[in-house]
């Protein structure tokens, strides 16, 4: 059987996740711990592909850190100078990927998928679609599947239609011919999507697991307070004074908390400092910037400046 190379998708410029992701990109941004990344990454292992290949444009040394960070397998960099897009990037790394089929993850989704149906459901010059039953329709975009599984149209969010709805996880299949056929140069998968889906050779597999995206700077804060629960977590290198209170918060590495301060619903990553008297609520704090004697509640503060999280 033809073999399967992984590529994961981190070249992206993160705009809906600005201003966030001028300080941090989105691909490296830390959740209890581990880059956002690690979870696309980890997927794609888990689905057994060993030679995996990222692409990098935006903050290349940041995101390259963070995934080798992650260890386990053999990954590779396709440098893109100028963003080439979704299908762009696969087209552009070939030359690493050989004559496979190609798993390939959006590396700004987080959880667990068991992918076994979408490799089971490859047949020669298809792309898959991993999917999973839409959660909600009015938020994201959704795909309605034919019988025995074509992709028969895309529906915008808030989409007044009857039919059963899926959302894409950010996971497909790439058969070796589609692959092939790929147009050098920048190129989106909506693209290529939708002349697949004209042709009958866009299908959809539906896949089981836990699936959280990570678009934007509110999405983000509240995937790493939900991975909480009831918890907080503090990275070995934060420093922590006494006499603070820390609910449902993580404080990541090189951050600090001095004595007096509340944090509530909150994420300190990148060197972020909280000073005394500081009572912080549902906020993000990133980069090396420093809170001080000030009370915010659902606010990103990076070191260029502050907006609401909305």
């Amino acid at each position: 059987m033809v073999g399967v190379k992984g590529m994961l998708l981190t070249a992206g410029l993160g705009h809906r996740m600005e201003p966030l992701s001028s300080a941090v990109p989105k691909p490296a941004l830390d959740v209890l711990g581990r880059p956002l990344l690690s979870s696309a990454l980890a997927n794609l292992r888990r689905a057994g592909c060993e030679d995996i290949v990222a692409n990098l444009h935006r903050h290349p040394d940041l995101v390259a850190a963070a995934a080798r960070s992650e260890g386990g397998g053999t990954i590779v960099f396709s440098w893109e100078p100028d963003l080439l897009g979704g299908a762009g990037g696969v087209a552009a790394a070939r030359s690493f990927l050989g004559d496979d089929d190609v798993l390939v993850g959006n590396g700004d989704t987080w959880g667990d998928l068991d992918l076994a149906p979408l490799l089971a459901a490859r047949a020669d010059g298809v792309a898959v679609l991993a999917l999973i039953p839409h959660p909600d329709p009015h938020r994201w975009s959704s795909i309605v599947l034919g019988p025995d599984g074509p992709v028969t149209r895309f529906l915008a969010p808030g989409s007044d239609d009857p039919a059963e709805r899926f959302l894409f996880t950010g996971f497909q299949l790439l058969t070796r011919e589609v692959v092939a056929s790929l147009p050098a140069g920048p190129s989106e998968m909506a693209s290529l999507w939708d002349t697949l889906r004209r042709s009958h050779r866009l299908r959809g597999a539906v896949v089981s697991g836990r699936w959280r995206e990570a678009g934007t700077p509110a999405s983000y804060r509240e995937l790493v307070v939900e991975s909480l629960g009831d918890g907080t977590w503090t990275h070995p290198s934060a420093t922590v004074e006494g006499g603070c209170r820390i609910e449902r918060s993580a404080v990541g590495a090189g951050c600090g908390v001095a004595r007096g301060a509340t944090l509530t619903g909150c994420v300190l990553m990148a060197g972020a400092f909280v000073g005394r008297d500081s009572e912080l609520r549902d906020c993000v704090i990133a980069g090396p910037v420093t809170v001080s004697g000030e009370m915010l509640v659902g606010t990103l503060v990076v070191p260029h400046g502050r907006v609401p999280l909305g």
